[in-house]
């Protein structure tokens, strides 16, 4: 493959991006095809600083940095005892030897907060979105009690470095958020490895070496190990494994062939994707310590695994090597032994293996005549050539068809278009463009007329009015308030005087809710303010929204909007609502005779509820009461409460006036005005009233403006039809008043369309 071709196809996206852009302001394109042309554009970036990425994947002690340090030919990645990859590490040819650390950013800290609580949510069996939706702090605090419960009712958690780890995440969320630190390459092993106290926070870490002996473009990627808790680790690996690497090497050592839960990983990826292990090379370190029995033996066992994971291994994607080895001979041969670092502590494993430790002048012919050390170069010369010539076709490949896709969707989009201006020239131009635009425009501007008008009663039917409070708690308060200031605001002595007008005073009490009503004007205060809250609430909101929406448009004749602003005036509402005022107080008449009723009864039976009162307060102290009768000589000594109950009237308020503290009341018993009486009574009665009322409104009221709404809306939907005439007139004027420009801006639409059509459909050939 020539590096010209990138530059080809960069060359050709850019022509098709130039044409698209230059006729986008003519279609009319949604979010998804914008969103299209987003992630194609991402193909010129692609095609510009064109990357080949190998991953690496292996067990623990699988000997993966070996791997890749041979793969260098130098001794870069630091050996450790213990598992040493803790972030994704990317390693590039570069014009200096530099190391720089990534950490995590706002979003790799959500999402990386989202799956810890996943895994200790499944443990916990609760749904995830319980404690997503919480706030950091109270996360911790509401998983920190069901951990707690659950480990008290199943007598374990097995899962509490997942709590630990995203306790440490929320309390240093902060930490070097976003950070990009560059560090010497010498101290790359205290930023990637576990050891580190903030290897939690890091995202990844890039190297740039000088003098690699690796192809352009080919970056190497040593995966994080996932025998540790994070659980990004995992999500990394297999969206490397699963797209992002061209290549990826498994890396595993003898006796413990495909372990680990990388491999359980690779089964699972496999299960779904059968074509991921094309790109797969499978290297089987240490080769060299197995006698030729246990080798034997292991060979026997790698078949015995692949049969059980299902995996199809192409042979010669099998090598079986000593990475140390290799690694041992190359620094011997580049004169780089002494200068590395704890390498060197291992080189009696190259002097077992041959006999000696070679010189530099002997080290190539070493390589190329030790079995595994022959084996690993030849893996390495396999890794190389599949990245620079399969995984660049591929590469290619996948980048034409995409530009096919972006040309054919261009090409979809433009052709009604193209159909319509192709045989079109200047002869007939203007009266067609007139026609066509007179047609569309006014189309464009009834569809925009009714779908407003469909969309705004469709959110107040659906939206509003089923939750819709018309007479409020505040509202009923508010005339509550105007009823009792009103009727104890009531000069009682001028009342009396009219009430006493040419009428017995025991007969007109009954006439003084009609009497109060003369000042109260109960119906105009209810009808008012139901009139006031209907222009509040209903008439300046949703009425006069829908006229500013309608009024965007500029094409409406001034008696259209005249008329609109007619019908959203809110009369015809206010009229019906005074019809329905009518039905809420037909009987409201009725409502005070019948308090006037009642309030007189009530006043003619006053001497015999006073009587009732007298028993009941005897009955009340009876056994005092008995002696006091009893001293009075009112009745016998051996009588009892029933006979003393017995007596009239007046000797059981004599009995009663005898009991200490009481005899003043009684003797002359208070006694409310009749006035006073028949006011609160009236006033009772009718906030009763108001409030049985408030459930009925509120209940018609909504019913009552849905209806209107809905023959509103039939009526405007008509208006409009019947107004196309009219619209169609201010359209044409507009037109014909700037025809040159209007027809010039559509002679400039027609020509850039046929021509990125052209170039569209000279691309796709």
């Amino acid at each position: 493959m020539k590096e010209s071709e990138y530059s080809n196809y960069v060359k050709a996206f850019t022509r098709l991006f130039e044409a698209y852009d230059a006729v986008e302001p003519y279609l009319d394109i949604g979010d998804d095809f914008k969103y299209f042309i987003s992630r194609k554009r991402n193909w010129l970036e692609r095609l510009k600083s064109p990357e080949f990425p190998v991953a690496f994947l292996g067990a623990f002690s699988a000997g993966k940095s070996t791997i890749i340090n041979a793969v260098l030919g130098d001794d870069i990645l630091p050996q450790a005892t213990k598992s040493f990859t803790a972030i994704p590490t990317l390693i590039r040819k570069g014009a200096a030897n530099r190391a720089v650390i990534h950490y995590l950013g706002q979003g790799e800290r959500e999402e990386l907060r989202g799956l810890y609580v996943e895994e200790l949510s499944k443990e916990l069996r609760k749904p995830a979105d319980v404690y997503l939706k919480l706030e950091k702090t109270e996360l911790l605090k509401r998983l920190g009690h069901d951990i707690e419960q659950h480990r008290s009712q199943y007598g374990s958690f097995n899962k509490q470095k997942f709590f630990d780890e995203l306790k440490e995440l929320i309390e240093g969320w902060n930490k070097l958020i976003g950070a990009v630190k560059e560090v010497p390459l010498a101290e790359l092993s205290s930023y990637v490895t576990e050891d580190y106290s903030d290897v939690l926070f890091v995202d990844k870490a890039e190297l740039y070496l000088a003098g690699v002996n690796i192809p352009e473009n080919v970056v190497l990627v040593d995966l994080p190990g996932l025998g540790v808790v994070n659980p990004r680790h995992r999500k990394v690996t297999k969206s490397y494994v699963e797209n992002d690497a061209k290549a990826f090497v498994i890396a595993m050592k003898v006796f413990h062939l495909l372990e680990g839960e990388e491999i359980e990983l690779l089964a699972e990826i496999h299960s779904q994707r059968k074509r991921v292990l094309q790109r797969a090379f499978w290297v089987i370190n240490q080769w060299d310590v197995l006698s030729i029995q246990h080798k034997k033996e292991e060979l026997a066992n790698f078949e015995d695994k692949i049969n059980h994971y299902g995996f199809h291994i192409a042979k010669d994607r099998v090598f079986r090597v000593s990475a140390l080895n290799y690694l041992l001979l190359k620094l011997i041969q580049d004169g780089k032994l002494e200068k590395s670092g704890k390498i060197r502590e291992h080189v009696d494993a190259l002097q077992k293996a041959i006999g000696k430790i070679p010189e530099r002048a002997e080290a190539e012919s070493y390589i190329k005549s030790l079995e595994e050390a022959k084996s690993f170069a030849l893996f390495r010369t396999h890794l190389f050539e599949y990245l620079t010539n399969t995984a660049k076709a591929e590469f290619l490949d996948e980048a034409r068809s995409e530009y096919l896709d972006l040309a054919g969707r261009l090409r979809e989009k433009l052709e009604p278009m193209y159909q319509m201006y192709k045989n079109k020239n200047d002869d007939g131009m203007k009266n067609s463009f007139i026609a066509g635009e007179l047609s569309k425009r006014q189309d464009d501007i009834v569809r925009f007329l009714c779908d407003t008008v469909e969309d705004h009663i469709m959110h107040l039917r659906t939206e509003i009015l089923p939750e819709f409070e018309f007479w409020r708690e505040e509202d009923q308060t508010h005339l509550a308030e105007q009823i009792v200031q009103t009727i104890d605001g009531v000069d009682r002595k001028s009342l009396r005087n009219q009430l006493l007008k040419g009428l017995d005073s025991h007969s007109v009490i009954s006439r003084l809710p009609h009497k109060i009503e003369e000042n109260l004007r109960i119906q105009s205060t209810f009808r008012d303010q139901l009139q006031r809250l209907l222009d509040e609430q209903i008439v300046r909101q949703y009425l006069r929204q829908l006229l500013d929406a309608i009024s965007q448009v500029d094409a409406l004749p001034e008696d259209l909007m005249a008329g609109l602003r007619d019908k959203l005036s809110g009369r015809d509402m206010l009229n019906r609502l005074k019809g329905m005022c009518d039905v809420f107080l037909f009987d409201y008449g009725n409502i005070i005779d019948e308090l006037g009723r009642a309030i007189m009864t009530n006043l003619s039976s006053g001497d015999s509820r006073h009587e009732q009162d007298i028993v009941d307060l005897v009955q009340k102290n009876a056994d005092a009461a008995l002696e006091v009768a009893k001293s009075l000589h009112l009745i016998g000594p051996n009588d009892s409460v029933k006979h003393m109950l017995s007596l009239g009237l007046d000797k059981l308020t004599k009995v009663y006036g005898q009991l200490a503290g009481a005899k003043a009341a009684l003797a002359a018993p208070r006694k409310v005005s009749d006035i006073d009486y028949a006011l609160d009574y009236y006033k009772t009665g009718l906030l009763d009233y108001t409030r049985k009322q408030q459930e009925q409104i509120n209940k018609y009221a909504r019913r009552g403006i849905k209806n209107y709404f809905e023959e509103l809306e039939e009526d405007l939907l008509d208006f409009f039809d019947a107004k196309k005439g009219d619209i169609a007139k201010v359209i044409m004027k507009r037109l014909t008043s700037d025809i040159d420009n209007e027809l010039g801006a559509e002679l400039e639409k027609q020509r850039v369309i046929k021509e990125v059509y052209q170039v569209v459909t000279q691309r796709m050939a």
